[in-house]
């Protein structure tokens, strides 16, 4: 289920925020399952943290790491956080941290790319203080009512109050420019596409007796736009300037030199780079699918497909 939400209080210091549900269709808990553990807290406890890594390359589902409180000190010897040895990825960032009982310790923010279970997470005390700063904010539980579940238990009632937050700026939905190049409708009419789009475009940058180019940008961002090709009066091509969620370990000199030669099928790519790539442009003769490295999104192919087969194939470092 979704549902809309306002930010309502903010620490920029901590990277933290408080959201509040602002949908009519929301059915309030009655209660929550697990309590703040604010001390306490001892080197080598058990811990798991919570969230939805990298949902362009792992699903929606909520995903589970384990490990443990490894220092109770972070990055640089940062008092705020703990550092944990549970597997943190992008887009674990804000997900919880319990105890082996089910207690709410922490909130995980970021993991040490370079080395493997290497994570942090800030402590609950400085939620807890963000917190006590609302007017009439909510009694917290004084009790975790789950301690005593196995730990799948545990998992499968905490999986129910571990949301995924999107981020969404106003005049801006961040989703319609990767769906709509990577499901190109070409054929439909200009109406059609701002419909689409929900809004007109933002430029039209050229036009001729057969041929408009118009340009939406999107996030206020004029370096992240779509460009739509119509050709009397019907979309003929789309292309965008940035990069998707797509991407993949597998950008080696070896794959190149394999994808250089033509005839490769984009099943075939897609199986040697590991990841579905990321489509830049397509027509109705020719698609342009992008695959960046992971670690460094300069890095990356792109292969040209005229229809079904590679014809070509570049390399960006």
């Amino acid at each position: 289920k979704t549902y809309k939400a306002n930010t309502i209080k903010t620490d920029s210091i901590n990277d933290l925020a408080v959201i509040k549900i602002s949908d009519a269709a929301f059915e309030k808990f009655d209660s929550l399952p697990y309590s703040f553990k604010i001390v306490d807290i001892k080197v080598g406890e058990k811990v798991f943290a919570m969230g939805y890594p990298q949902i362009g390359l792992q699903g929606e589902e909520v995903k589970v790491t384990d490990g443990i409180i490894s220092s109770k000190t972070g990055f640089q010897n940062d008092n705020r956080t703990y550092q944990i040895s549970s597997p943190i990825q992008h887009g674990n960032s804000g997900g919880p941290l319990f105890d082996d009982s089910g207690n709410l310790i922490g909130l995980t923010s970021s993991g040490l790319q370079s080395s493997q279970n290497v994570g942090w997470a800030i402590k609950i005390s400085y939620l807890n203080n963000l917190l006590d700063m609302i007017p009439d904010f909510p009694q917290l539980p004084s009790k975790t009512i789950i301690t005593e579940l196995l730990f799948t238990e545990k998992v499968t009632i905490l999986s129910n109050y571990t949301v995924l937050i999107r981020v969404v700026k106003p005049g801006c939905d961040l989703e319609l420019g990767n769906s709509f190049v990577n499901n190109p409708q070409l054929g439909i009419t200009y109406k059609q596409v701002c419909e689409y789009f929900k809004k007109p475009a933002t430029k039209n940058i050229s036009s001729s007796a057969t041929i408009d180019l118009y340009q939406w940008i999107f996030c206020n961002d004029d370096k992240k736009y779509v460009y739509c090709w119509f050709m009397s009066g019907n979309l003929n091509m789309i292309s965008k300037s940035f990069s998707g969620k797509e991407c993949c370990s597998k950008i080696t000199d070896e794959n190149f030199r394999i994808l250089k030669n033509p005839g490769m099928t984009y099943e075939e790519v897609s199986r040697l780079l590991g990841s579905k790539g990321d489509i830049i442009s397509a027509s109705s003769s020719i698609k342009m699918i992008r695959w960046y490295d992971c670690e460094n999104k300069s890095h990356y192919f792109t292969v040209f497909f005229n229809p079904a087969k590679s014809t070509m194939v570049t390399q960006e470092r």
